[in-house]
């Protein structure tokens, strides 16, 4: 089963970490493909684009879904040098005070990546948690070869997408790549996968198709094949075993063909006075 299409409305998709290459750059067309899921799950979704890496001008030659009236930008990329001291960019706690969150939104941080060479690493996953706390959904954008490996990023949120290249035979009309997926869901199970993404290039869409590991190729062939219990004995039956198996009657069911009878042979103790039948006794 594959879970890309639906993956942020999926149950326990509560931090989303998308981490792309610069030779594998699909995070925002695979955010795009995933529009059609929030605006099927609620027709008046709202997200909140808080951008670290680009300009506001850079987002028009974006998706063109990424542009629609539901989407709100903030370019942060963007600096005003007489407003810096005043905002306090270091701790970042502007951001939270001056964007408009509201508990039903899904933020977007593009990207990660930038945010931690602009306040940090420290800083960075500091504000990265708070912000968590504050929406119902958060989906960050990690550039792997911009700056020094986040240590265990995979375990940052609890979904986690590793985007790479596609080595097969690409399509015209569509935006081939393959996604490795990583989900926690809330009972505790992890999904672990990879799906092959196809995205059409003009409505962005998405279609998954999961790929069969070798793993799990041996797993089925092992499933498929009969069990062979060692033991010291042997406890197979042969045919000839089973047919007398089969036709020995077994004293504990119950003949249809006979009545039951009982057979009795008085002994010579035995006490059959009728007139008497105590005078055996002593007393």
């Amino acid at each position: 089963m594959a879970y890309m299409e639906t993956l942020p409305v999926l149950e326990g998709a509560k931090v989303i970490v998308i981490d792309e290459a610069l030779d594998v750059m699909y995070a925002g067309t695979l955010i795009a493909g995933w529009l059609h899921a929030w605006k099927e799950k609620d027709p008046n979704y709202s997200i909140d684009l808080l951008s670290f890496s680009d300009p506001k001008v850079w987002y028009d030659n974006e998706p063109g879904p990424l542009t629609s009236k539901n989407i709100h930008l903030h370019d942060y990329y963007t600096l005003d040098v007489n407003e810096v001291a005043k905002k306090d960019l270091e701790n970042l706690e502007h951001i939270l005070k001056t964007v408009k969150l509201k508990p039903r939104n899904t933020i977007i941080v593009n990207c990660l990546s930038s945010l931690v060479l602009y306040a940090g690493l420290a800083k960075a996953l500091r504000f990265i948690e708070k912000l968590s706390k504050q929406v119902s959904q958060l989906i960050c954008i990690y550039r792997r070869d911009l700056v020094q490996k986040i240590p265990a990023i995979e375990t940052l949120g609890t979904t986690y997408v590793k985007l790479e290249k596609f080595t097969g035979i690409n399509s015209t009309n569509n935006l081939i790549y393959t996604a490795r997926l990583v989900h926690r869901k809330l009972g505790g199970s992890i999904t672990c996968q990879t799906e092959i993404i196809k995205q059409d290039s003009i409505s962005y869409r998405i279609n998954a198709e999961k790929i069969a590991t070798a793993n799990a190729r041996k797993s089925e062939a092992n499933e498929s094949q009969p069990v062979k219990i060692e033991s010291s004995f042997r406890i197979e039956m042969n045919a000839r075993e089973m047919e007398q198996r089969d036709k020995t009657p077994l004293p504990y069911t119950l003949s249809t063909t006979n009545t039951s009878r009982i057979f009795y042979h008085p002994d010579d103790v035995d006490d059959i006075d009728e007139d008497d039948p105590d005078d055996d006794l002593c007393f």
